[in-house]
């Protein structure tokens, strides 16, 4: 397990591990006090890792920020790929809403690209 310190912690996340960055998730937000975010965060997160995991380029991280009583989720990959919001026509779909998660339950999100790849992030409230 990860030793959570201070008011930050990143974790590789490889293929497959969308349960462990779960777990850092739930761990951080017990450590730093702030288990009343955990709900949201862990399903903003995994979101977030699964879509790169998906739809991106290895290596994957996930980093958590704790801002005063805030979570900044970020998952950074190798893809210069933008996320977008997926129009979802079949009702009855099981995939295509990652996003449409993350945009509910995020007080905001956003896309910061890099010269190789992006990170996305998440601030939960």
């Amino acid at each position: 397990m990860n030793t959570v310190e201070g008011d930050s912690i990143e974790v590789d996340v490889p293929a497959g591990q969308t349960r462990r960055a779960r777990r850092v998730i739930t761990q951080a937000l017990e450590t730093w006090g702030l288990p009343h975010l955990t709900r949201g965060a862990v399903m903003v997160g995994h979101e977030l890792v699964a879509n790169a995991l998906r739809h991106g380029l290895p290596p994957t991280v996930l980093r958590l920020l704790r801002r005063g009583d805030r979570l900044v989720s970020e998952v950074g990959d190798g893809s210069d790929q933008l996320p977008r919001i997926a129009e979802i026509d079949n009702p009855t779909s099981t995939s295509g809403r990652g996003l449409q998660i993350v945009d509910t339950l995020a007080h905001a999100w956003g896309v910061r690209t890099h010269q190789v790849g992006k990170t996305v992030w998440a601030e939960i409230a």
